[in-house]
């Protein structure tokens, strides 16, 4: 056996002792680290909530945003619809007067014509002559 000086011993308690200081300390750090731990993880938690709210908010948003385009999509084809509406309505007129137009425009074609005819029968006989 191996026997030591008072110094030795001495000295050796003090390392001990120093080494159990550090272990005290240390141990409220490890528990402060965990503290801070429980916390990180409570505001992940609540990080999440608010990702659910976000994610909620925004399909809202988008839901707004389909039934106004769709709102916006059926006034624009109304307004479509009522334009061929009254172009229909305007071709079936200019339809009915062109109709009603044509045994006039007949008639005036039919009575050019005949004038064209006698001119050509004139000149016939001026060239007879």
């Amino acid at each position: 056996m191996e026997t030591k000086s008072r110094y030795e011993v001495i000295s050796d308690l003090e390392k001990q002792k120093r080494v159990l200081i550090r272990e005290r300390d240390e141990l409220n750090d490890t528990t402060k680290e965990k503290k801070r731990d429980v916390l990180n993880l409570e505001r992940t938690k609540e990080d999440i909530e608010k990702q659910k709210e976000d994610f909620v908010m925004t399909q809202d948003s988008k839901k707004i945003n389909i039934e106004r385009e769709q709102t916006d999509f059926d006034f624009k084809i109304k307004n479509t619809e009522d334009s061929i509406d009254r172009q229909i309505v305007d071709a079936k007129e200019d339809l009915n007067n062109y109709k009603e137009s044509i045994a006039q425009k007949k008639l005036t074609a039919e009575e050019l014509i005949k004038g064209v005819n006698e001119s050509l029968e004139r000149f016939g006989k001026l060239q007879a002559k």
